[in-house]
């Protein structure tokens, strides 16, 4: 029996695994300014952190370069390392290791963007095993920006706890109080027209 080629589903595909592996760098990156800053800082924690962050590099530019490529590109390097990766988030997970709750919170994010990545990649590599991938078809713009939207919004679901849980998450500053004056302890602003202890 001859094999479909599904060109949409496969561009589709690459999208999603490379939007998750790229949020998955970000939220890598933040669990290692966690370990290296935060009260974590000691030998476990600086080798942590270092890990992480060499892993989240790796899996910005891994994504940023299938991107440019638009191909699966490096995978068989990239699946063992997207699957050691994910193993790794997950014991952190579920032994309970981390001393932060926050960073628990930054793996569970990890865990789940990096197996989004990993069984993406793993579905594209079998397609391409079995037949051309759909090389030799043209995806449908209009189904390939939805499903390019729909993905960027599982993803987005799932990095965002894990960003908002990181230390630079915990310390930003909210929206709604973008450009507005430092309070008192009392509640007030610091306008000096309306502080009478400040008149001259």
């Amino acid at each position: 029996m001859e094999r479909k080629n599904h060109p949409t589903l496969n561009a589709a595909t690459l999208l999603f695994v490379y939007f998750a592996a790229m949020a998955a760098g970000m939220v890598e990156l933040s669990l290692a300014a966690g370990y290296l800053t935060g009260p974590a800082s000691e030998t476990p924690g600086m080798v942590a952190g270092v890990t992480t962050l060499a892993a989240g590099l790796a899996f910005l530019a891994w994504s940023l370069r299938g991107l440019h490529r638009n191909a699966l590109i490096f995978a068989r390097i990239a699946l063992p390392v997207l699957a050691v990766a994910a193993a790794a988030h997950l014991a952190v997970t579920v032994t309970g290791v981390s001393s932060l709750r926050s960073l628990d919170v930054s793996h569970f994010a990890a865990l789940g963007l990096t197996l989004m990545a990993l069984a993406g990649a793993g579905w594209l590599r079998r397609q391409h095993q079995t037949n051309d991938g759909g090389a030799h078809g043209q995806p449908r713009t209009g189904r390939l920006l939805a499903a390019a939207f729909g993905a960027a919004v599982v993803v987005a679901t799932v990095a965002t706890p894990g960003l908002a849980a990181s230390m630079a998450g915990q310390h930003a500053v909210p929206h709604g109080e973008h450009g507005q004056a430092p309070h008192n302890e009392d509640g007030q602003g610091s306008n000096p027209a309306l502080d009478p202890g400040r008149h001259h």
